[in-house]
Order: C-alpha cells, then sequence, then structure tokens
C-alpha cells in the first residue's frame, strides 16, 4: 500500500500548483459566503461547507506541495507516517462532514427552521451520526490506504455521499420553489447557481470516477478550479448588480487624477481664514461707517469700495466651497423634460431655448446637482452668445444603446483647442470677471462622473459648443408614472 502511495506522491513533486490555486479560490468563496451576512443561518452553513471542502483541497496542496519542500530541507526529521495521517484525516473530514453540511445549508434555504424549527435542531445533529458510524469501519487515519486498495470503501462513500448529494439538491430546488415570486426567489436563484455547480462537479468527478477505477480521470476533479472562478466571477458580478447573500458592493467614479480634492482641502482652510478676517473688517467698516454718520453724513468711497470687495471674497469662497466638495447623491426618478425646463427657465428671456425631448423621459439622479450642472452649461452658452442667439438641447441614446446622451448646443462665438482642452480644469476660465472662478465646469464633470457618466465638449473659433453628457442607459426610465417632476 505504501509503494502505491509513494508512487502516487512521487508523480506530484514535479510542482502541481493547481492544487494551490484551487485552495486560494475556494477560500475566497468561503470569505464571501461569511463577511456577505454572518448573521444568516445559510450564509453561516454555506461558509462551514465551503470550509470543509476547503480543507479537502488544503491536503493535496499539503501533501504534494508542502510536504516534498519539509521534507528537502529538514529530512526525515519529521515520519513520514505522520504526513500521511495528517493527509488521511483531513481526507476524513471531506468525505465524511462537507454534504452533511451542505444539506443543513439546503435545509435553511428551504425555510425548514422556520416552519420546524425543533426539527431543524435534530436534523442538524442526526445528520453527521451516518459520518461517525462509517468512521468505525473506515478510521480516519487509514483513509488513504482505503482511498489507493478498497472498492467497497469507494462504494460505500459513493452511496452515502450520493444520497446527501440528492437530498441537497431536492431542497435546495424545492426552496426557490415554494418562494413567492419577488426579490427572495431572484436571490435564492442567484444562490443555487453559485452553490450547486462546485458540489456536483466535485462529486462526479471523484466518486464515479473512483469508483469504477476510470485511472485517466482521477484529476478531472481540478477542474473545479474554474467551475469556481466562474463562480467567484458571477458572486462579485451580482453583488454589484443587485446584491447576493446579503452582500450589496456598490461602485463610484471618482477623478482619481484630479485636484478637486485638494482644492476642497484648501477652500476649507482658506475659508476659515477669510471668513475669521472679513468679520473683522466689516466690524471695523461698520463703526467707520457709523462715525462718519453722525459727523457729517458723508461716507467715504473707499468704505464702499471695500464693502463690495469684501462682498466678492465672501461669494468666491462659497462658490469654491459647492462646486469643489465632495458630491453625495440622493437620486429619485426625475422628468428629464420638467428637469432641463426649469433649469432654461431663467434664460429664456435673454435667449431662445429649444428642448426636443419626449415628456415620458424619467432620469435616476441627483435633482439638486443635476440641476446645477444644466445651469451651469446653459449659464455658459448664454455668455458665449453674448445674450443672443438660440440654444439647443437634444436628447437620444447613443453608443449601442448603452449610454443616453442629452447634448447642449450654441451658436456662440466658440472656442480654440487649447481653451477646448483647459475647459473642465479648476481654476480655468476665459472670463475675466468678478463673478467667475472657472469651477463650474469643474463641478459638472464631477458631478456627472459621480452619476457614473461622461461629459465631453466639441467646438471651433465662430462656429458655437456642443456640449455632451453621457449617463448609463439603465438610468433612463420610460413612462415612469411614479417619477417626480423636474
Amino acid at each position: 500500500m505504501d509503494i502505491m502511495f509513494k508512487l502516487s506522491f512521487s508523480m506530484q513533486l514535479g510542482g502541481d500548483f493547481t492544487e494551490s490555486i484551487f485552495t486560494i479560490l475556494l477560500l475566497i468563496l468561503v470569505l464571501l459566503f461569511y463577511i456577505s451576512n454572518r448573521n444568516n443561518m445559510i450564509n453561516k452553513w454555506c461558509a462551514i461547507t465551503g470550509f470543509t471542502f476547503w480543507l479537502g483541497v488544503v491536503k493535496e496542496s499539503f501533501m504534494f506541495n508542502i510536504v516534498p519542500f519539509l521534507q528537502n530541507t529538514w529530512g526525515q526529521t519529521i515520519p513520514y507516517e505522520y504526513y500521511k495521517g495528517a493527509y488521511s484525516s483531513m481526507t476524513w473530514m471531506l468525505y465524511s462532514f462537507a454534504m452533511p453540511s451542505a444539506v443543513i445549508a439546503s435545509l435553511y434555504f428551504y425555510n425548514l427552521d422556520s416552519n420546524y424549527p425543533k426539527l431543524m435542531s435534530r436534523l442538524k445533529v442526526l445528520l453527521y451520526l451516518p459520518a461517525l458510524l462509517l468512521s468505525i469501519f473506515f478510521p480516519p487515519l487509514a483513509f488513504r490506504t482505503y482511498q489507493l486498495s478498497s472498492i467497497p470503501f469507494w462504494i460505500t462513500y459513493s452511496i452515502y455521499n450520493g444520497i446527501l448529494v440528492i437530498t441537497f439538491t431536492f431542497f435546495i430546488i424545492n426552496g426557490i420553489l415554494i418562494e413567492k415570486p419577488g426579490k427572495a426567489k431572484t436571490q435564492k436563484k442567484l444562490v443555487m447557481l453559485i452553490i450547486w455547480p462546485p458540489v456536483l462537479y466535485w462529486y462526479i468527478t471523484v466518486f464515479p470516477t473512483h469508483t469504477l477505477q476510470l485511472g485517466n480521470l482521477l484529476k478531472v476533479w481540478q477542474g473545479n478550479v474554474f467551475v469556481l472562478l466562474v463562480c467567484i466571477i458571477a458572486f462579485i458580478i451580482m453583488a454589484f448588480k443587485d446584491g447576493v447573500m446579503g452582500l450589496h458592493l456598490t461602485s463610484e467614479s471618482y477623478r482619481w487624477n484630479s485636484d478637486l480634492s485638494i482644492i476642497n482641502k484648501g477652500a476649507e482652510y482658506t475659508s476659515h481664514m477669510l471668513k475669521n478676517q472679513t468679520v473683522k473688517m466689516e466690524w471695523c467698516i461698520d463703526n467707520l461707517k457709523a462715525q462718519f454718520d453722525q459727523s457729517d453724513g458723508k461716507t467715504p468711497e473707499e468704505l464702499e469700495i471695500l464693502s463690495r470687495s469684501i462682498y466678492t471674497l465672501k461669494s468666491y469662497m462659497e462658490k469654491m466651497k459647492k462646486q469643489t466638495e465632495s458630491i453625495n447623491l440622493v437620486e429619485v426618478p426625475c422628468n428629464l423634460k420638467a428637469l432641463l425646463d426649469s433649469s432654461a427657465a431663467m434664460f429664456h428671456n435673454v435667449v431662445s431655448i429649444q428642448i426636443n425631448i419626449q415628456d415620458d423621459i424619467f432620469l435616476m439622479c441627483d435633482k439638486t446637482h443635476m440641476t446645477e450642472v444644466f445651469v451651469n452649461i446653459i449659464s455658459n452658452a448664454v455668455e458665449a452668445m453674448h445674450d443672443s442667439g438660440t440654444i439647443t438641447i437634444c436628447c437620444g441614446y447613443g453608443r449601442g444603446g448603452r449610454f443616453y446622451r442629452i447634448i447642449i448646443t450654441d451658436d456662440g462665438i466658440g472656442m480654440g483647442s487649447n481653451d477646448l482642452k483647459n475647459m473642465f480644469t479648476p481654476y480655468f476660465t476665459t472670463k475675466n470677471t468678478e463673478k467667475n472662478f472657472g469651477l463650474g465646469l469643474a463641478y459638472c464633470k464631477n458631478a456627472v462622473e459621480k452619476h457614473n457618466g461622461q461629459i465631453h465638449a466639441e467646438s471651433e473659433p465662430g462656429k458655437g459648443t456642443d456640449i455632451t453628457i453621457e449617463l448609463p442607459a439603465k438610468r433612463i426610465i420610460v413612462n415612469e408614472r411614479g417619477g417626480q417632476n423636474g
């Protein structure tokens, strides 16, 4: 028996690291089960099941990767039989307790604990008894020997685990069938796609192949590494999309190479400093005005200039803080035409604004921030046209239907390539007035990207400017009666 074992051992010395990859992937899946919702019993028992399977995979990596290293380093300091005993014990754990744990997870999946809590408590104990009874006939420390030489061993454990796989599958499928249509049922379908394939693949590729002694298929079980990889990828995708097993991940796009965060921090310090100083200056100006009023009633022009300068400073800091601070979205479905109409309302008496969009299009967005975006862009367009001309706003799907475009076109003076390249850069402005600080379009870019969208411009001198906002098509809802007006 030992000759066969050592032959199998030596065949692996070439450095088969598939087991190591398998070990890492399975551990990742176990951790995902556990951290998704550690208070949920389905999650807990899926994690326990996964951990038991993980021990079964660790034995392969242990025996065929770690043990050779230890023997080369320490020689025969630790007897070879000890390694063999550890390997056998982990195999015993896998073949005896993995599937009973999986069945318990499926019983929770079936909601048996809600309807029959006492029965559930008893089954959690009874399901492990057959494994303990089998251990009398097949002692744990001799498992490797039985694996290599005993057909009755393989027949027994094939039947034992086969019954448990069928039971597991039965309760998983019926757990879905008895669930009422809704989010819980959808979630259970997603969970089944993650936990059922690896279990079924493991059983089919381990027990029938060994029972029938299909020598050329004995390592097919390693293909489960690809099944696990697909399951982990599916788990993460589902977690980002609708959530799965209590875990819902969200992605947040931000301009990691942007200076806005630095600007915001600087704005906070500068604003605090200027606020303290302007309060002192306003106090001094008020006192001086009071003194002049008491004397001859004439206030020097210099005091009025100081007052206007302080007001300009305060306006600048308020606008800079508002347009560089972190954006937190509060999203609701908004009627896009109404949103654009309200944003353009203050400019209708200055220029002509044409909005070409259906009345039944709703945009899932933060109403306040998107209104500010539209107002900023329209305001820039009005200034570029010197308060005369036409602004056209068109909407529609683009890029294969994956994005929804809002294009704001003006017939103003346009801009050159250098200005076009820098127009979304903080503090860049072509207007030399006290009201323009070069932060409006930088804020627009920040807000649009916060909605997972993009904004870009096209322009030529004398030919006007097109500003295009592209938002994910999934943010568009048609005929959403529950939506709010813009």
